[in-house]
């Protein structure tokens, strides 16, 4: 009988973003935390907003890292959007300057493991037409081409959805609807990634077992009842690296038993 793993979903990467998120939520302590304000962005003023340079600082004082370990570290918290760019919202990086920047929903993390489903992508992508007037970046253009053909039976749908949201976004105030606008464009960056850029939530096969957990062989029911020989010596504490035993493989496998 074979018998599969219940953690054979699980995402090896997902411990380190268990990680990162900690640190963000450190970051946004009121206290302890980055220094967030109301900052301009032209003549917006938005709230809750922050510098790069003092998050560098921050993750510096706080982990006692060297500037370029911060600056990588923050690269990773920009690339997988738990902060996302006021002003450059095509590059999902943390600049070490005045540059400003907003700590994403946490309802948006990566680990909440929301799919980014179509009918979702085609709306944003519709409202988007629809805000800049058929102007699109080619990469938008392509996506909305393809999703209106694939999903084409519930279009009306989509421009429907797209045409509300619109209404109800032109009813914010314009700090509301600037700091939305780059929330939303940053968010499709790491989840609808254009061309050229990394995929950097995609995780490649999912592993069968958590690699940290200590695996457990089982056997099948028919052997354990009929008295397979071997099956109780099997079953015995037995130490792998005392007999030579390779590590066990973090690669997709199947845990088997057989008479």
């Amino acid at each position: 009988m074979t018998i599969r793993h219940q953690g054979q979903q699980y995402r090896p990467r997902m411990a380190f973003l268990r990680k990162i998120e900690a640190l963000v939520k450190d970051m946004q302590d009121p206290e302890m935390g980055v220094r967030v304000q109301n900052q301009k962005v032209t003549v917006i003023s938005v709230p809750h907003a922050m510098t790069g340079s003092d998050v560098l600082q921050w993750i510096t004082q706080r982990l006692w890292v060297s500037s370029l370990e911060a600056q990588n570290l923050g690269n990773f918290i920009v690339k997988y959007g738990y902060i996302y760019p006021l002003q450059d919202p095509k590059n999902l990086v943390l600049k070490p300057d005045n540059s400003l920047y907003r700590f994403q929903t946490p309802y948006f993390w990566p680990t909440q493991q929301w799919p980014a489903e179509d009918t979702d992508y085609a709306i944003y992508l519709a409202k988007r037409n629809i805000k800049k007037k058929g102007i699109l970046e080619e990469y938008e253009k392509e996506n909305y081409n393809f999703l209106n053909k694939k999903i084409n039976y519930k279009w009306d749908f989509v421009i429907m959805q797209a045409k509300e949201q619109y209404r109800a976004e032109k009813e914010r105030n314009k700090a509301d609807r600037y700091a939305l606008d780059r929330q939303e464009k940053a968010y499709w960056l790491v989840h609808r990634c254009p061309p050229g850029m990394n995929d950097v939530l995609d995780y490649g096969l999912d592993r069968v077992t958590d690699p940290s957990e200590v695996q457990v062989k089982q056997l099948s029911f028919s052997c354990l009842h009929s008295g397979c020989p071997g099956a109780l010596r099997r079953t015995k504490n037995r130490n792998p690296r005392a007999h030579g035993d390779p590590p066990s493989s973090p690669w997709p496998a199947r845990v088997t038993a057989s008479c």
